[in-house]
């Protein structure tokens, strides 16, 4: 799904020089969706940048071998021109990774800027309550959140994420937010630890293993809220992996011009 948050054109595979590991555990492998010879493509895209290539091959190792593969495959008289079309598909594909690289740029989509706390407000009253939101990205839901929850924790797998929202804590001169390191399905806390636990965004690679590992970290009685960022686009019904799954649907009308689906469930 395109969602153009970017246009590539402005950027250059300097950007994967960003890249956390699973980041790139990810990208560096065959993509079933991808229209076209996708190694091909990456190893066109690498030719003109040895650098990254070196840094994918040591931040990566268990793909080296597909990136050394891909550039053999590029051929030794590719033109400028051709190597720089290979990277600008290359990255306008990966354009929701080439903006962790960015939070900037990230802060700017319109699922971030055009979203209102109120829609976290309505889902839930975290007054005085101890938070955690997985996959915090650069902070919509933490910090949101934070007006009113005695604490939040922000839990984020990408350094460059976690690094803009630490410098943010710093500025506001904010006390009562931690960012910490974690992936959704292995979150680095203790069992019966949070009031509420936050995401938007995050659960659907394997919504049993990630939504029983949120169960895990929350108190009996807490809440599990998903207030997903506000976007164009026109959902027909809510989504029923999460419905089947006892959540709760809350629907409004974007700005953006979208219908966006929120969900909350109370634990027993």
């Amino acid at each position: 799904m395109a969602y153009n948050w970017i246009d590539a054109k402005d950027y250059t595979m300097d950007s994967l020089l960003y890249f956390d590991q699973w980041i790139l555990d990810y990208l560096l492998r065959d993509q079933p969706d991808f229209e076209g010879d996708y190694q091909l493509t990456l190893g066109r895209a690498l030719s003109r940048y040895p650098h990254v290539a070196a840094y994918c091959r040591n931040m990566s190792p268990a793909r080296a071998s597909f990136v050394d593969d891909a550039l053999a495959l590029a051929s030794d008289d590719l033109s400028v021109l051709a190597a720089r079309e290979a990277e600008t598909e290359f990255l306008q594909y990966h354009e929701t990774f080439v903006v962790y690289a960015w939070p900037e740029v990230m802060e700017r989509v319109n699922y971030i800027a055009d979203w209102d706390r109120k829609w976290l407000d309505e889902l839930i009253d975290l007054k005085e309550k101890i938070v955690l939101d997985v996959g915090a990205g650069t902070g919509r839901l933490a910090f949101a959140a934070a007006r009113d929850a005695k604490r939040v924790y922000a839990s984020e797998p990408t350094y460059r994420l976690r690094d803009y929202m630490r410098a943010r804590i710093k500025r506001g001169n904010r006390t009562n937010i931690k960012v910490v390191d974690g992936f959704v399905a292995d979150l680095p806390f203790e069992d019966d630890t949070f009031d509420v636990v936050l995401s938007g965004h995050v659960v659907g690679d394997d919504y049993d293993k990630e939504i029983s590992e949120m169960k895990r970290v929350s108190k009996p009685g807490g809440w599990l809220i998903i207030c997903n960022g506000d976007d164009e686009f026109k959902r027909q019904a809510p989504n029923e992996e999460l419905i089947r799954r006892g959540f709760e649907a809350l629907r409004h009308d974007s700005p953006s011009g979208g219908i966006i689906y929120n969900y909350r469930l109370q634990l027993e």
